[in-house]
């Protein structure tokens, strides 16, 4: 009972202090931004470095420096080896790419400290890590999953061939579906006019397809031919942007 007690301590110890060190990740770097956090979750890899390497390499720590006395070098050791945690795996990532595996590395440090730091709260706290734990966990899903799109006075047109949207603020991502047929092509343009210097972008979200650029008179298409049949979407994207936008497309045999 005693051993099957300590285990679940140890366990919610290590996914609280997860937890928190992925929070403070996507505030830090999201700036409180609740759109940019919940991408950081898609475009990162947050999920598989913080709750999986992590954790299973905080474990393995442990069991390194488990029959160690406990004297001043053991966390001395200790600290050594979270910094190296921290930092060597971006050294794998980003290959004969040094300036940006150092910087990927200090901040792969800085969350491994805060891990280590985090953890020794958490078994310090023993009656409140297990809510800790779930509600953190919670609270990270439910960043990652929910689309956190803030629009305001958003008006949207859409036609056959086209679709055209004004909007006073917009701040994250509208996609715009298109149903093709087996070997159909999709060409499409969009005309950005943002008036008070936010950001934008769009992408085109497919799979099983081949695009390409297309230059023609009328300005820059793309074009992207589907093998069989298919919905695909264009995705346009505002970083607190104030405007509007036209998307023109055709679809050929």
């Amino acid at each position: 009972m005693q051993r099957s007690t300590a285990a679940a301590a140890y366990a919610t110890s290590k996914i609280a202090a997860a937890g928190l060190v992925f929070l403070g990740f996507l505030v830090i770097v999201g700036g409180f931004d609740a759109y940019q956090m919940s991408q950081l979750t898609h475009e990162l890899p947050v999920w598989q470095y913080i709750y999986g390497y992590a954790i299973l390499f905080s474990v393995l720590v442990d069991i390194a420096l488990y029959n160690c006395k406990p004297a001043p070098y053991k966390k001395i050791i200790m600290v050594l080896l979270y910094i190296l945690g921290g930092y060597v795996p971006f050294l794998f990532w980003f290959p004969n790419q040094w300036m940006l595996s150092l910087i990927a590395g200090l901040c792969g440090v800085t969350c491994s400290l805060a891990f280590l730091v985090a953890t020794y709260l958490f078994r310090r706290w023993r009656l409140y890590k297990a809510v800790a734990a779930i509600l953190l966990l919670v609270v990270a899903v439910y960043v990652s999953v929910t689309d956190s799109t803030e629009v305001k006075l958003w008006s949207e047109t859409r036609t056959i061939d086209g679709y055209h949207a004004e909007f006073a603020f917009f701040n994250g991502q509208k996609k715009i579906p298109i149903t093709l047929e087996k070997g159909q092509t999709l060409s499409y343009h969009i005309n950005w006019k943002v008036t008070n210097g936010g950001g934008y972008g769009t992408y085109l979200d497919a799979k099983g397809g081949n695009y390409t650029s297309n230059t023609t008179d009328s300005g820059d298409w793309i074009t992207y031919q589907v093998e069989m049949p298919s919905t695909v979407s264009i995705v346009v994207s505002g970083d607190q942007a104030q405007g509007e936008l036209t998307i023109k497309w055709k679809i050929t045999n």
